[in-house]
């Protein structure tokens, strides 16, 4: 296996998760950004029977390899094993700013399923995001009802001002814009954007 020591940005469009993951378990310690294009991951893992191992290994080799990492794109699957770590990610890589995080989605999980999905990534946030914490981008496996939402906000006041990114369009709606631009005004929200994905940083 090839060792790479002094690898601070891994970018990386088209793999296998566990090709990623063995590069970063090979990167020396000194990685700040692992850019990956998750929607493009999922189409190499869909015909592997063990994704969901896949998953945790790769969350699990970015915390224990990765103590200088700012920005992460990241692929979870939906289990409560996967969001488990991914909190132990965040608690472990202390210096990370942003997080662009999708859910493999099977087609079978409905809207309740992913209500779920994104009032566990909000807890999460809320309990273990580091000091730092600045933007998270999410794909549309991640719903948050106004109440939700706004109890998070609520929740992040006295931290640094958060930027949001989604890709889903119920966030256009009047009462969420009401929302986000309340707490825009007093410094709670940065940003708050809908449109593609981006996975620039």
């Amino acid at each position: 296996m090839q060792v790479y020591p002094e690898l601070e940005i891994l970018n990386i469009e088209y793999n296998k998760l566990n090709t990623v993951s063995n590069i970063i378990e090979n990167s020396g310690g000194h990685l700040k950004k692992i850019l990956l294009k998750p929607y493009n991951i999922i189409d190499f893992e869909l015909g592997d029977d063990n994704f969901n191992e896949n998953y945790l290994n790769f969350i699990r080799k970015v915390y224990e390899n990765c103590p200088s990492l700012e920005y992460l794109s990241i692929l979870i699957s939906s289990t409560k094993e996967n969001f488990t770590e991914l909190e132990k990610l965040l608690k472990r890589c202390k210096n990370l700013k942003s997080l662009l995080i999708v859910i493999f989605d099977n087609n079978e999980d409905t809207y309740e399923d992913s209500l779920k999905y994104g009032k566990e990534l909000l807890k999460i946030l809320i309990r273990s995001a580091p000091t730092n914490f600045k933007e998270i981008r999410f794909g549309s496996e991640f719903k948050f009802s106004l109440e939700m939402l706004e109890e998070f906000l609520e929740n992040w006041r006295g931290r640094r001002a958060l930027s949001l990114f989604t890709i889903d369009p119920i966030y256009m709606r009047e009462d969420y814009t009401e929302l986000i631009n309340k707490y825009k005004s007093n410094g709670v929200v940065k940003d708050f954007e809908y449109g593609s994905i981006n996975y620039r940083i």
